[in-house]
């Protein structure tokens, strides 16, 4: 813990309120955690980290003051939405200010084409207002109920909807960012340019502060869900890439589960939608149900359970709560020796790679598919699920990943420069000219931390 005087606090006070400036122990632990227990390698590494005091600006104008008085006393700053992330990006390493954004949740600006908002405005809200005047968001992440807008941008990647449309990388999908720089006198930039978004694009945190953003929407459509069984992984795979290929299909979920995996879906089991030994699709589309079962009939999927557009996102079952991570969440609650890798397969020989790695771990390792289109190809991304046994052994998973052309992006580590595949140089272009002090997440970056 830094040692951060009353005087400080009371500065804090001043700018934000007393009641949001936060210091109770209880508060300080819960509110220095995200998901990084998704990875037992991380958990051990990140849970004894605790910032000294949160703070909630309720305004940007808020928010550049508390910056001011983090640099003068050089405090570590750790920014923190709704900590849905799984790599401790919203873990204080360094102890020091927490800043919170929730309060800044205002929906600035809203077309049909477009959505401007606060860093701190959560998602789902986005997805509901662009929906009352016929657009949506065209991707989120399964964390849609809680999930911010800045945490997305900073930490996430693509979605349900990235079948569609891709990530946040592709082009047209992120439109600006506002950003706060950490300074003694902090600047308020505007980035639009596509190059320049590379340094505010998963950031986590380290290179400037979001205080809002604008995403492209897309038409809003009328989304039927469906769950259709197979009887062997091969054959889910097979129709999903004939569905993720259609173009005439309007599609904004494409997920493949092999078996046991549907077995810890409990709210579909109670359904009768997880049919013993046989692989699940999970399907978001505007087609019907006679439609559906003739997409499926070729592979031998069997149609078990459908939603119509009248229940979609109106509290009833909602298929994205165990699609992309959140079917981790289910296997680790399930066992919790489960974990998890991300990895991208080749396109053209993802069935060859799939049967080597079977043929190797066996049912250490079990399939869970989303397609995604990234750059304007289709790739069957991965969220594969991995029995923990040691470090050592996810590492040489890993490695053998990539030796057979599996792109790996390591979740099991908080240094987000490991890979440069992530953001690379933009990121640290960015961190140098608008953090100059490093002192944004510091600790997450290895060649800082390394440094003498």
């Amino acid at each position: 813990m830094m040692a951060i005087s009353d005087a400080i606090l009371r500065e804090f006070a001043v700018v934000v309120g007393t009641e949001h400036v936060i210091t109770d122990t209880a508060q300080l632990d819960n509110n220095s955690r995200d998901c990084y227990w998704y990875s037992p390698v991380l958990k051990p590494q990140l849970d004894e980290k605790v910032g000294d005091v949160i703070v909630r600006p309720g305004t940007v104008t808020e928010l550049i003051e508390v910056i001011k008085i983090a640099f003068r006393e050089q405090l570590p700053i750790t920014m923190r939405g709704a900590a849905t992330g799984n790599y401790g990006q919203s873990v204080p390493l360094q102890g020091g200010l927490v800043i919170s954004t929730k309060r800044l949740d205002r929906i600035l600006e809203l077309t049909t084409d477009a959505i401007r908002v606060e860093t701190g405005t959560v998602l789902i809200a986005m997805e509901k207002a662009a929906r009352k005047i016929g657009a949506e968001l065209r991707f989120y992440p399964s964390t849609l109920m809680t999930a911010t807008a800045g945490g997305f941008l900073a930490g996430g990647s693509g979605g349900v909807g990235s079948v569609t449309w891709g990530t946040l990388w592709d082009p047209g999908n992120v439109l600006g960012a506002t950003v706060v720089t950490v300074e003694a006198e902090p600047r308020l930039l505007t980035v639009t340019d596509p190059e320049e978004l590379k340094g505010v694009i998963h950031n986590c945190g380290l290179s400037g502060i979001i205080t809002d953003l604008t995403l492209a929407l897309a038409p809003a459509k009328p989304w039927s869900q469906y769950v259709v069984s197979f009887a062997k992984f091969e054959d889910a795979l097979r129709c999903g890439q004939a569905l993720a290929h259609d173009d005439a299909l309007d599609k904004r979920l494409v997920t493949l589960l092999e078996w046991p995996i549907p077995s810890f879906f409990r709210q579909l089991v109670r359904v009768d939608a997880s049919p013993e030994g046989r692989a699940q699709m999970l399907l978001m589309l505007t087609v019907g149900q006679e439609e559906v079962q003739r997409l499926v009939n070729p592979y031998g999927g069997i149609l078990h359970w459908s939603s119509g557009p009248e229940e979609y996102l109106n509290g009833a079952l909602l298929l994205s709560d165990f699609s992309w991570n959140h079917t981790t969440l289910w296997a680790m609650r399930a066992d919790k020796r489960w974990t998890y890798l991300q990895d991208q397969f080749d396109p053209d020989r993802v069935f060859d790679q799939l049967k080597l790695r079977k043929a190797r771990y066996g049912d250490d390792v079990l399939e869970h598919i989303e397609f995604m289109k990234f750059q304007g190809r289709m790739y069957p991304q991965g969220l594969s699920l991995v029995r923990f046994h040691s470090k050592e052994q996810l590492w040489e998973l890993m490695a053998y990943c990539e030796e057979i052309g599996i792109w790996n992006a390591n979740p099991h580590t908080h240094f987000l420069d490991e890979d440069v595949r992530w953001n690379g140089q933009p990121l640290l272009d960015a961190k140098a000219e608008w953090d100059p002090a490093s002192l944004l997440n510091p600790g997450h970056l290895k060649r800082l931390s390394e440094a003498p």
